[in-house]
């Protein structure tokens, strides 16, 4: 049925936490997720299992933002440019799902699947079903690279033809991938492989991948006015200019890996602006010219990221770019000049709290310049914030949620209304997310080991359960006693944190200060032409108003629908402190039954 092709898949996460005591092991939670007896799956019938019930799904942040999986992007690169002759056709399963992509074209010969932690039960269901159809899978992504026994225990134990399941602990680099396909081919694929480089030069640009149509930003469209055309016209491309982390943090799912697996990886400023490049060959517009470098922390590439950047100004690039950095960032002038002028528009910075024994606790880098200076914190992220949004960049600011020093004094009296406060007064956005232990990470082997988990033990059908929550909605830890060992109190001021901030006149008040920073302070192409200078404005504009998309999702993530039970009603229900009750007793009432 024509040419050899080969998919690579990004699973979407699916609401499964009432699954929790019913679904005894992964051919039942098949079932629930497809709505089929999955005991009677075979050959002649598996396609059926690999269409799965859409009420059921949980929009991510990923699909909140309309931001495409690099990942699968990355990983087709390879496989088409190993298989130059092969089609390579992308897939989410909802856009373009497997069981029309296998109806219409056959058996693939290989099926490539990226997973996260909290996409992995999805990923687990998909293999099932495609292992029955005798399909080679080959799974990656940083879940399995830090918890690689899941595999065993939730799928090779659970199949027909374990053998056709494979996967890659750490990068998926060239020679991993040359061997994993030479292998997959001859039939005698590895039960694991390992990559070392997390990106390289010269994967970028292969032309027989088949992509799938645009993501639309459909949540911007409860913006007046404005809210459709954005929603029509504005796509954010992911890109790395480099990978891995130096750093061991005790939180990051990456630090029980050994370093030679995640070591910092970097691409020659070239390759990387090859590939921005390669993105607008058809002309630059609002879905050509918004990027998301991917990096943990920009400032990690040092020398090379001035490179970068130089190469981005040289080349005259018109490019507006987001990225996650630190906050010591204000405190070099070169820098934030060379970001501005090569197109940086908006900084995702890590505050984490506003308490600086919280900071202390967490091993934040910036205690010690917080102490020297003689501030409070809130004095010292002001004055950094300030300096920041005079060079004409947007922020919006991370805050861990459920920190030893966090406060709950009642609905209304809680560390939550603080962060939104701060946001708001400064003009930034905001994503604040309960305090969770990640797979692999330190923090969660220690709370494994001393029972302070909340949902289940590792290698448990409620561990791989609750796994859908290790998406930075929910805590997945016990909170302490200072807030009632509630996890329904930390989610009510994360909530509430991201709501207040997410409001329309908020976000509106946000997008108009910004954009007359933006306008004063331009890109080098904003300096050149004035109708660039107009678009770095708009960008302006535009990216707080992007950025109060966290509260549509999550007001998508605590609430009800249909026979869904949102994370607030969830909760609610596992609450044992009558007194928290109460409180929480009308409140909760308007996310139920929506």
């Amino acid at each position: 049925m024509g040419r050899e092709y080969y998919i690579v898949y990004n699973p979407v996460t699916y609401n499964l936490m009432d699954c929790i005591g019913k679904c005894k092991s992964p051919v039942e939670l098949l079932t629930y997720i497809s709505n089929r007896d999955a005991f009677k799956i075979n050959k002649d019938n598996y396609l059926d299992y690999l269409e799965f019930d859409s009420g059921k799904e949980k929009k991510g942040m990923v699909e909140t933002f309309a931001i495409e999986s690099y990942a699968i992007i990355y990983v087709a690169n390879q496989v088409a440019k190993y298989k130059p002759d092969a089609r390579i056709i992308l897939s989410d399963g909802i856009r373009n799902r497997l069981k029309d992509i296998i109806t219409e074209n056959g058996k693939p010969a290989g099926v490539f699947i990226s997973s996260m932690s909290s996409n992995f039960p999805t990923t687990v269901c998909t293999s099932i079903a495609l292992n029955h159809g005798k399909i080679p899978v080959v799974i990656g992504g940083i879940h399995v690279s830090t918890s690689g026994h899941d595999v065993d225990l939730f799928l090779r134990n659970h199949v027909p033809a374990p053998g056709l399941i494979s996967y890659v602990r750490g990068g998926a680099d060239s020679d991993v991938m040359g061997r994993l396909i030479k292998d997959m081919k001859n039939g005698n694929m590895k039960p694991e492989y390992t990559g070392y480089n997390m990106v390289e030069d010269g994967v970028w640009g292969q032309q027989n991948i088949e992509h799938m149509k645009p993501m639309q930003l459909n949540f911007l469209r409860r913006l007046p006015f404005i809210g459709n055309i954005l929603a029509e016209k504005i796509r954010v491309n992911p890109t790395a200019p480099y990978l891995g982390c130096p750093h061991s943090c005790s939180f990051c799912s990456i630090s029980s890996l050994p370093k030679d697996i995640r070591r910092f990886t970097m691409r020659s400023p070239q390759d990387f602006v090859n590939e921005i490049e390669n993105v607008q060959q058809e002309g630059v517009n609002l879905q050509s010219r918004l990027f998301f470098f991917l990096p943990d922390n920009i400032i990690l590439g040092g020398r090379r990221l001035e490179e970068i950047l130089d190469v981005l100004i040289a080349r005259k690039v018109r490019i507006n770019y987001m990225v996650q950095i630190s906050i010591e960032v204000a405190d070099d002038d070169n820098l934030l000049k060379k970001l501005r002028l090569s197109g940086a528009s908006h900084l995702f910075i890590g505050f984490e709290s506003l308490d600086i024994r919280n900071l202390r606790i967490i091993g934040k880098k910036v205690v010690k310049d917080i102490e020297k200076s003689g501030k409070s914190v809130v004095e010292f992220y002001s004055e950094k914030i300030r300096k920041i949004q005079r060079y004409g960049m947007t922020i919006h600011g991370s805050f861990i949620v459920g920190l030893p020093y966090d406060y709950f004094n009642s609905i209304n009296d809680h560390s939550g209304h603080d962060y939104g406060k701060f946001c708001v007064e400064h003009n930034i956005g905001i994503q604040a997310t309960p305090l969770s232990d990640l797979p692999g990470s330190r923090d969660f082997i220690e709370t494994q080991k001393n029972g302070t988990y909340l949902f289940g033990k590792d290698g448990t059908m409620e561990y791989l359960i609750a796994l859908v929550v290790c998406d930075l909605t929910e805590g997945n830890r016990i909170p302490l006693e200072s807030l009632k060992n509630s996890p329904l109190v930390v989610l009510h001021m994360a909530y509430e944190a991201i709501n207040r901030v997410g409001k329309t006149r908020n976000a509106f008040k946000s997008a108009f200060v910004m954009m007359g920073k933006s306008f004063l302070y331009p890109t080098a192409n904003g300096r050149r032409s004035f109708l660039e200078r107009l678009n770095d404005s708009f960008v302006g504009f535009a990216v707080p108003l992007l950025v109060s998309l966290y509260k549509d999702h999550a007001e998508k993530v605590v609430s009800s629908f249909s026979d869904i039970r949102g994370s607030f009603e969830r909760l609610y229900d596992m609450e044992k402190d009558e007194a928290i009750r109460k409180q929480f007793e009308n409140y909760i009432k308007r996310f139920i039954n929506r």
